[in-house]
């Protein structure tokens, strides 16, 4: 009996950071499929992106000075940003953290680029997504904050890759 005993508590921590490495991917797909549905080009894009946030949903958008908290304004949001022509994702870096079974916060840079003129524009950003687990057992977005990059003032030294970890969470990256 001691012995099933000790093996249930060595068990249970390992079994906790296995839900949480499955929670972590199920995040990133999450967010991989943010990103794939913004960047489609599909005539349904922007019902498509919208139903990836939760019906109370707040959208900070990176080119948009209004926060917008209802489906319709985030709907008016992507009518703008997801038909932007060739719209693409060039680069995207992220940090997943867990804070319980059902919460979770994607925090990273993305560079969007797109056409305007004929000429390829460059938008790098950086956002945070706090995503939630829904009634259905999906993640949806329950906050989305993007924002241009500002340029660093010279007081401020430049942070390189090696100080841009991950710490306590699962980096991901394209």
């Amino acid at each position: 009996m001691i012995s099933i005993t000790a093996l249930l508590i060595f068990i249970s921590p390992l079994s906790g950071f296995a839900q949480t490495e499955k929670a972590e991917k199920e995040v990133a797909e999450t967010t991989d499929m943010w990103l794939n549905t913004v960047t489609s080009g599909s005539e349904e894009v922007v019902d498509e992106v919208v139903a990836l946030y939760a019906d109370d949903g707040i959208l900070w958008g990176t080119v948009s000075e209004q926060v917008r908290d209802t489906p319709a304004e985030i709907r008016d949001y992507f009518e703008y940003f997801a038909k932007l022509p060739q719209l693409s994702v060039s680069s995207y870096k992220g940090c997943i953290r867990m804070y319980d079974d059902n919460l979770a916060i994607n925090t990273g840079y993305y560079t969007f680029t797109y056409s305007k003129n004929g000429q390829t524009k460059e938008v790098p950003a950086r956002y945070s997504f706090v995503y939630q687990k829904n009634g259905n057992n999906k993640w949806e977005i329950i906050e989305h904050h993007s924002s241009a990059l500002p340029e660093a003032p010279e007081a401020l030294q430049e942070v390189g890759p090696e100080q841009d970890a991950c710490e306590n969470g699962l980096l991901v990256q394209r």
